[in-house]
């Protein structure tokens, strides 16, 4: 479903990716995406640490990021994509819910 909804996105200013809290090597954590059929970007370790995220208390956790990167919305839990797209409305993305 990220896969899709980063494709819906990509001419928006939202962007879909991915976290690994695990802290494996990036190889690791890239090998891992391409077998789980990951297509978006996901985060090296040194970005989630420059963004002070910490790994969620629940899995999964959807977090909303402002262009500033602070914490805008946590969604525990499992998503669907239209609990993504209201979640980004509430934000004031309401363009992207057509």
């Amino acid at each position: 479903m990220f896969n899709e909804l980063s494709v819906r996105l990509a001419n928006s200013n939202v962007m879909i990716v991915g976290v690994n809290f695990d802290e494996d090597p990036r190889a690791l954590t890239l090998q891992i995406a391409d077998e789980m059929g990951i297509e978006f970007t996901v985060l090296s370790q040194e970005t989630v640490d420059l963004l002070g995220m910490k790994p969620p208390d629940v899995l999964p956790t959807t977090y909303l990021l402002s262009p500033s990167n602070e914490v805008m919305a946590k969604l525990i839990g499992m998503q669907s994509e239209q609990d993504i797209l209201e979640a980004l409305a509430l934000q004031g993305l309401a363009q992207l819910t057509d």
